[in-house]
């Protein structure tokens, strides 16, 4: 997970052969017949229902780099097709159905992300806010890894402690004899911890070869980082190979 900028919506959503609607006009329309709905979540869901998806996706994968939201693994347009997900849940939040700082692609992997998800909000208790958006929160400053691959929350993030408990509830703990699924997001499967920890002996072999088996400065590693933090796309976790990087990786318990 990582904070990410979303400049700019779709200049049309209508989907082909249709009068070209900005994505400002959709939200508006959507927004003002919301209140006289019988089913706020159902006239929310057939509003996004209507918007060419297509077209959200070609911009949403400008804004996050080709990677999934949440657990970083690529997203393009083959099959399955990236989902797209309300952050704040429609059925919950019907009124942010369209307004374009909700929405995040995900893969469509089913055991992890907005599959795992599905309604469920992301925050700690009912009673609480959910997390912020990653527009609004850079979470690469939260979120660490083991050097098994596991993802945790940091001790030194800035958050309170509302959003603490809200992103422990959605990161879930490490699979273990007792423990099969856990978190709202599910993103310490074991498939995903595997292949976070491939990421990272990719990484390191990278910089093995580069500088010949011998070890890389300080000013070398961070001359990486900030190459593989301006690609496009970014690489597959890239959020572990730049903690990795940095020297900043967790124990694993």
């Amino acid at each position: 997970m990582r904070g990410l900028r979303k400049p700019w919506p779709p200049a049309d959503v209508s989907p082909e052969g249709q009068e070209t609607r900005t994505w400002r006009q959709a939200e508006a329309e959507f927004l003002e017949g919301l209140g006289a709905a019988a089913d706020r979540s159902a006239h929310a869901r057939a509003a996004f229902d209507s918007m060419e998806k297509r077209k959200l996706r070609a911009v949403m994968y400008q804004e996050q780099g080709a990677l999934c939201v949440y657990c970083e693994r690529p997203v393009s347009e083959g099959a399955p097709l990236p989902r797209i997900d309300h952050w704040r849940p429609l059925s919950a939040e019907p009124q942010l159905a369209l307004h374009w700082k909700n929405l995040y692609l995900s893969c469509a992997t089913e055991e992890t992300c907005d599959a795992h998800k599905h309604e469920r909000p992301l925050k700690g208790d009912v009673t609480e806010a959910d997390l912020p958006w990653p527009v609004d929160h850079a979470y690469e400053r939260s979120v660490g890894f083991t050097s098994l691959g596991e993802v945790y929350v940091g001790g030194d993030a800035p958050l309170t402690d509302p959003q603490r408990r809200a992103l422990v509830h959605a990161l879930g703990a490490p699979h273990d004899d007792q423990v099969k699924n856990s978190g709202v997001l599910n993103l310490n499967h074991p498939k995903l911890v595997a292949a976070r920890s491939a990421a990272l002996d990719s990484e390191r072999t990278r910089l093995e070869r580069q500088y010949k088996g011998k070890t890389a400065t300080r000013a070398e590693r961070e001359a990486r980082k900030t190459a593989l933090l301006g690609e496009h796309p970014l690489q597959p976790f890239v959020s572990i190979r730049a903690r990795w990087l940095d020297r900043s990786l967790g124990k694993a318990r």
